[in-house]
């Protein structure tokens, strides 16, 4: 990735984070929030895996705490 991209990249994450008064509870029910608005509006909205698969160190991170 380019570095413009990862700069953008890295500022979301921190205005999510200050957004959030960087409080981890705040942060994810933001997200959650901003899921059930995106579904609201016919986007797809993807959800943990369900079964015995392995997940990913991609899913691991991205649905920690479900």
């Amino acid at each position: 990735m380019s570095d413009e991209i990862l700069n953008a990249l890295r500022a979301t994450k921190e205005r999510l984070a200050q957004d959030a008064g960087f409080d981890m509870k705040r942060l994810v029910e933001s997200i959650r929030q901003g899921e059930m608005r995106s579904a609201a509006q016919g986007r797809v909205v993807l959800q943990p895996p369900t079964g015995n698969q392995s997940p990913s160190v991609f899913q691991q991170i991205r649905f920690a705490g479900h």
